[in-house]
């Protein structure tokens, strides 16, 4: 079933939205493993604060073959609904308008050849001025055609957001939602019309494509801002996600099936997968939906990481109707991407997908989306338990009458397993 090379060493991403959409985007299909998070922390979400000394993003990603690609970049500050903000560059950004990545190393001793790319934020070139939300944009020099599009946030932490789980206010989601309750404490900003000027947004596990927001501010207590909404602020819970390990292709990681080293790439084998639905909850640390790049070989760097075509299956009697199934999380972007969509095998009685992969530590989980309707089945594949472990990040947005841009005041991250 394991297909052919995938594209001639490419990493099968087509682009799934228009370059004018604020979104998270990979428009060139050899560009992959693609991480923006904080400096020495792979699975953090890439907010960082304002004026706080070595505190600094850093953008990683390869570009599949033996070219050598020339990348600049810019930044694009946006409102608190990613549009673009109404400051000008200079408002916003100190330094250079743009500026070329020079952080550039090809990959040694692997199969598949790449060049790596790393590029810090702040640096001297460009630093930001103002917290919000930002667009950072690369694009070929060649053609100035933009390739790598990638979402981030600066927060000014002035705000204090006093947040807690509660049990769901409906008996039905009780024991398979997250329901959260919090509480803005301003601090430094008078704020005179909270319902107007005071927007918040939550996140499960860093995913906004099921945020919730804008937020209003539900009472006031003084001058604390009380989102204590019945019934909304609430997310199914999901369950633990599912993993994989190829920080090595010498020996089989934990639910590989096989590795067969090719002559230009490696095929790794998954061992097949069934619906945890009505399956009791098995409670285990995940990543809450992310990969870490790593390389378990002794005496090995990341440069020395290799790619593989990962074949993901799924046991499924029978295909289901008027229903499409997709591999699922940070490694799709958390998008339905149409290189991670499975197809039904008949004589199998399994749905199936490949996928070109970088060396490392996976989650995932299955995402059965309705064709009728587009939208996720909240249950498909993975069901929903009340105590799975997710992270939630409340992001409080501020933007008083006749202000040209939303400042965000403050932001806290949560995890439900913790309470």
């Amino acid at each position: 079933m394991i297909k052919s090379f995938l594209l001639s060493l490419s990493c099968l991403l087509t682009p799934a939205l228009l370059p004018a959409q604020m979104d998270n985007q990979i428009l060139d299909p050899d560009i992959c493993a693609v991480q923006l998070n904080l400096a020495g922390s792979p699975l953090s979400m890439p907010i960082v604060n304002l004026n706080t000394p070595n505190n600094a993003l850093v953008l990683q990603f390869d570009h599949m073959g033996d070219q050598l690609k020339d990348y600049k970049y810019t930044l694009i500050h946006c409102d608190s609904d990613w549009q673009r903000s109404d400051l000008s560059d200079n408002e916003y950004m100190y330094g250079f308008t743009d500026d070329r990545i020079t952080q550039v190393q090809p990959s040694f001793n692997t199969l598949a050849q790449y060049t790596h790319y790393t590029l810090g934020l702040p640096n001297q070139n460009i630093r930001w001025t103002r917290s919000g939300n930002y667009i950072l944009q690369m694009f070929d020099t060649d053609d100035d055609r933009l390739v790598l599009q990638r979402r981030f946030m600066v927060v000014e932490p002035l705000w204090r957001i006093d947040a807690e789980f509660v049990r769901a206010s409906k008996v039905d989601k009780q024991d398979t939602h997250h329901e959260i309750d919090f509480t803005v404490i301003p601090k430094g900003v008078r704020v005179s019309m909270p319902q107007n000027d005071v927007k918040a947004f939550v996140l499960q596990n860093g995913r906004w494509d099921n945020a919730l927001g804008p937020l209003k501010p539900f009472i006031t207590r003084g001058d604390n801002l009380v989102f204590d909404y019945q019934d909304q602020i609430i997310f199914p819970a999901g369950k633990e996600f599912r993993f994989f390990d190829i920080r090595s292709f010498d020996y089989r990681g934990e639910f590989v099936r096989s590795i067969v080293e090719m002559p230009t790439y490696f095929e790794v084998t998954l061992q097949p997968d069934e619906s945890r639905y009505d399956r009791p909850v098995i409670f285990r640390p995940d990543a809450d939906g992310r990969f870490v790049i790593d390389n378990n070989n002794a005496n090995q760097t990341l440069l020395q990481c290799d790619y593989a075509a990962v074949l993901f299956s799924l046991k499924q009697n029978q295909e289901l109707d008027d229903a499409d199934v997709y591999v699922f999380g940070e490694l799709s972007d958390w998008q339905l991407k149409p290189e991670f969509k499975m197809k039904y095998d008949e004589q199998s009685r399994v749905y199936w997908c490949e996928a070109w992969l970088k060396q490392g530590h996976y989650n995932y989980q299955y995402m059965v989306v309705d064709t009728r309707t587009g939208k996720p089945d909240p249950d498909g594949f993975e069901g929903n338990w009340f105590a799975t472990g997710n992270q939630y990040t409340i992001l409080v947005y501020f933007r008083p009458f006749g202000a040209r841009f939303d400042r965000l005041l403050g932001a806290v991250t949560l995890n439900s397993a913790r309470r």
